[in-house]
């Protein structure tokens, strides 16, 4: 018994607990409040695993399979038990709040559990609802009906809060606020997989390189990896929603934010990878009015505004920072994609570095740094980069007006349409980009300049259902969209500074007067010339439809498909460079039928053609099939499937002319079957088990490099006498000597995934219910490989889920949870390209890839991580928690 109950009976009773509630809520609304201010006024902190390694989920990593999302044990129904209740000043009140914590154990990678999981320990505002409702009879001025809840607050990477209320004919209210940190970090995304052994000597002494030397380190988180938090926030209110002329007002901000890597450019005369952070939101607001003239018919204009503001900013990743001067600053060497020495006396003014160099064949580069565990001390005459800007704050400003419009106030017709207009504007008023450090003569470049674009978008949709018979319904559906968007582009060329080009003056540490020096270029700026582009398409598309229900049970529906699609683009002076048409059409049929009560199938079958393509891979014909079902064996046992498979090709050349690398002979498809089995017969126990096949492919024919160096192999192919594989077009590209293609060959991707769960619940008695399952998704597929150091990473891996929850009513209203988690990833065995050659002359001698005549490693030699980081995870959670309602 309670305090509350010892001290107080009957209704003033109620009324106490009542307040003493609200008291409780307040505090759990305070708290929340708290944590709220508290993650947003963090700003998350880019995660540079030192010790543990980096590995990423299924789901995003290209090449490699979709991973369900990680299964969270869901929690045991709560046994039937009068839900606490209280009545006080004509409402009805209930009240509850769900706090606990997580134990989180976790071994292997780190970074790999963050990207699929993210869930560490702690305590936790699990979950907290509050309601009321005002009691038949009774009058408030103000609100009817009000309710909150919330989840995941205190540390959980998904939040969510709702607040509602309405008071009858007059308004109705609605705001949601959603938080979501999201960490990615699959190491082998985008890593260039640099084995070991690569770097940069200090300098040479008669020829020969010094022993010690600067290793060119591997990667071992994603070049692309990512550590950002978006907070999105909804506000929508209606007026008087039940009457002839309502009003809606609705405002959404959406904020992404966070650190993240960026794979550069060339900056200065090397590749440099660059950390990003981020900053964008949009502000959205609506306005509506909806007049409902007569029954059954409603127009409703609204006004929709969007403005984005994108304010992230780049500059050089510490880990780039691989050496120093001789004072101490920072320096970057780059080439951090390099897969050979990245650094040699090529990038040095020779004649400026002093006693560093008598010769080319005696030089020193790099000196050991003089404090123990420093940096190494490069030259000052050798090109570096120590430091590194871009910023390009952009903001757009979307405005939209829209027509809508509903009928089905005559008899046996049903219109709906809707007209729109945009005219957008996207600007950025200062670009500015800036490099420091030593190119050549070149200390410092910078850039500034500006660009414009403009989108004007107008829009229809018309659809007509005409009830022709009983049985008979004809339909039309149109849709019309026009876009036009020009712009430009104003980058000045680079202003630079340069240190005179005199022996002995060429450093980045010289401390005379610069010169000015000649226009600097950066990839990708226009060289200061203003730059017009024009982008616009139109599409066109009507479906005309006939349904027919052939009887009670069975009911067929055909689709005819007419669109066209026009897309032009133009460049430079403002010319057109580009102007495709695409004609699609094509037939849709769609059938329901119920053979009995129990039993329910709908099928579809889409083909459709297209006389052109806007890319290679555009698909020229496209067949889709979708079929489901559902059986009820018993009112407490059904059992389901479902067949979706989806085949697109381009078997023609899209410009007429056969490519010189041979046909292009593209192919995709994305299959998927599913069935499932739910059995139900009371409230005291349950199951269900479902499994699930996928297949996605994708195929064209393609030349690739071999990529073979002096120290390392490249992945080769011979033809069916065994001679090297020669590209069609290696020899009109100008080499008669070496093999710089290969090929012609499939490159392709496959990724079959089997997805199993089952899962069971038992309640032995009323107050206790268990539940336990296990769900495993496994991938076993393949791709071509371009680059022999390669391995299949998630394209062969199996990630695996069991859980197990228990919840104890110990009275109503008061209930305690208890919940275990696993998770588990991991990767198969080596895998990689089957050839592989030494060289890339025509004489090249093809071996199998795990030859030990190979110097070098391939993926048939490495572990199944490659040249990374291990990817393979264990966790354990225990979830801990208190339901309890006041």
């Amino acid at each position: 018994m309670t305090k509350i109950d010892r001290l107080c009976r009957g209704y003033k009773c109620r009324v106490t607990r009542a307040r003493w509630g609200s008291i409780m809520m307040s505090l759990v609304m305070v708290g929340q409040l708290m944590s709220v201010a508290i993650m947003t006024a963090q700003t998350p902190s880019l995660k540079v695993p030192a010790s543990k390694p980096a590995a990423p989920p299924t789901a995003t990593v290209p090449r490699g399979p979709t991973a369900p999302v990680a299964p969270v044990a869901p929690v045991a129904a709560v046994a039937p038990v009068a839900a606490q209740q209280v009545q006080q000043d004509g409402y009805v009140i209930r009240q509850s709040a769900d706090l606990g914590g997580h134990l989180v154990g976790v071994s292997g990678s780190g970074a790999m559990y963050d990207t699929l999981v993210n869930l560490h320990s702690g305590p936790r505002v699990l979950g907290q609802t509050f309601s009321m409702r005002a009691i038949p009879g009774t009058k408030h001025a103000l609100i009817d009906s009000l309710s909150a809840f919330s989840n995941g607050f205190g540390g959980d990477p998904i939040n969510y809060a709702k607040l509602s209320f309405s008071k009858g004919k007059l308004y109705e209210f609605s705001g949601t606020f959603r938080r979501d940190r999201q960490y990615f970090d699959y190491d082998l995304l985008a890593n260039p997989s640099i084995p070991p052994g690569v770097g940069t000597a200090y300098g040479m002494t008669a020829g020969v390189p010094t022993t010690a030397s600067l290793p060119q380190p591997q990667l071992n988180q994603s070049p692309v990896m990512f550590n950002t938090v978006r907070r999105m926030t909804d506000v929508n209110l209606t007026i008087l929603p039940l009457s002839k002329v309502s009003f809606r007002v609705g405002y959404s901000q959406n904020i992404f934010q966070g650190p993240s890597l960026s794979p550069g450019y060339s900056i200065g005369t090397s590749d440099l990878l660059l950390q990003e952070y981020q900053r964008n939101s949009t502000d959205d607001f609506l306005g509506a009015i909806t007049w409902k003239p007569w029954r059954l018919t409603s127009l409703t204009f609204e006004e929709q505004v969007d403005h984005y503001k994108a304010d992230s900013y780049f500059t050089i990743a510490p880990g780039q920072f691989n050496v120093q001067e001789a004072d101490g600053t920072p320096a970057a060497l780059g080439n951090w994609d390099a897969t050979a020495s990245p650094y040699s006396i090529a990038s040095c003014n020779t004649a400026s570095m002093g006693s560093g160099y008598t010769s080319a064949s005696n030089y020193t580069i790099l000196s050991p740094a003089q404090t123990a565990g420093g940096r190494p001390i490069i030259n000052p005459a050798c090109d570096v980069v120590t430091s590194y800007l871009r910023s390009q704050p952009t903001r757009v400003l979307y405005p939209t007006e829209m027509l809508r419009f509903q009928s089905a106030s005559l008899k046996n017709i049903a219109v709906n349409g809707d007209l729109g207009y945009t005219i957008a504007n996207s600007n950025l008023a200062h670009y500015y980009e800036n490099f420091q450090g030593l190119d050549g003569a070149i200390r410092n470049a910078t850039f500034t300049g500006n660009a414009r674009v403009q989108r004007r978008v107008a829009s229809s949709d018309l659809g007509i259902t005409w009830q022709a018979t009983e049985r008979i319904s004809l339909s039309d559906q149109f849709d019309f969209s026009n876009v036009h968007q020009p712009g430009s582009a104003n980058v000045t060329p680079g202003i630079t500074q340069n240190v005179p080009t005199t022996a002995g003056n060429e450093t980045v540490n010289y401390a005379g007067p610069l010169l000015a020096g000649a226009n600097y270029t950066i990839e990708g700026n226009p060289n200061g010339a203003p730059l017009y582009g024009y982008f616009g398409q139109r599409y066109l598309t009507n479906n005309a439809t006939v349904s027919w229900e052939a009887s009670p049970r069975a009911t067929i529906a055909l689709t005819y498909r007419y669109r066209t699609h026009s897309i032009v683009q133009a460049a430079g002076s403002g010319t057109l460079s580009s102007l495709i048409t695409i004609n699609e059409n094509g037939g849709i049929l769609n059938i329901a039928l119920r053979p009995t009560a129990q039993w329910r199938i709908n099928g579809t079958v889409e083909m459709l053609y297209d006389d052109n393509a806007l890319t290679p891979i555009g698909p020229r014909q496209t067949k889709h099939y979708r079929f489901h079902t559902l059986y009820k064996l018993k009112p407490w046992a059904t059992i389901s499937g479902a067949w979706n498979d989806l085949e697109r090709h381009n078997n023609t050349f899209n410009t007429g002319v056969t490519p010189i690398d041979g046909p292009l002979g593209h192919v995709d498809h994305t299959r998927n079957a599913g069935v499932g089995l739910t059995v139900a017969p009371n409230e005291r126990y349950g199951f269900e088990v479902n499994y699930d096949y996928s297949d996605i492919y994708i195929s064209t024919n393609a030349c690739y490099l071999n990529g073979a160096t002096a120290t390392l192999p490249g992945t080769a192919s011979t033809t069916s006498s065994g001679a090297p594989n020669i590209c069609p077009g290696v020899f009109v590209r100008g080499s008669t000597t070496v093999l710089s293609d290969w090929g012609p060959t499939k490159d392709f991707m496959d990724a079959p995934t089997q997805y199993a769960s089952v899962g069971a619940n038992f309640s032995p008695k009323p107050m206790i219910r268990l539940a336990a399952g296990y769900s495993i998704s496994a991938v076993s597929g393949n791709q071509f490989f371009a680059n022999a150091q390669q391995v299949n990473g998630s394209l062969q891996s199996a990630y695996q889920s069991p859980y197990f929850n228990a919840t104890w009513t110990i009275r109503p209203g008061w209930i305690w949870k208890a919940e275990y988690n696993y998770f588990g990833y991991g990767e198969g065995g080596p895998s990689g390209a089957p050839f592989c050659s030494s060289s890339t002359s025509l004489t090249s001698v093809v071996v199998p890839c795990n030859s030990p005549t190979l110097i070098g490693p391939t993926g048939l030699k490495e572990p199944s991580s490659g040249l990374s980081a291990p990817r393979n995870m264990h966790a354990n959670i225990v979830t801990l928690s208190m339901h309890y309602e006041f």
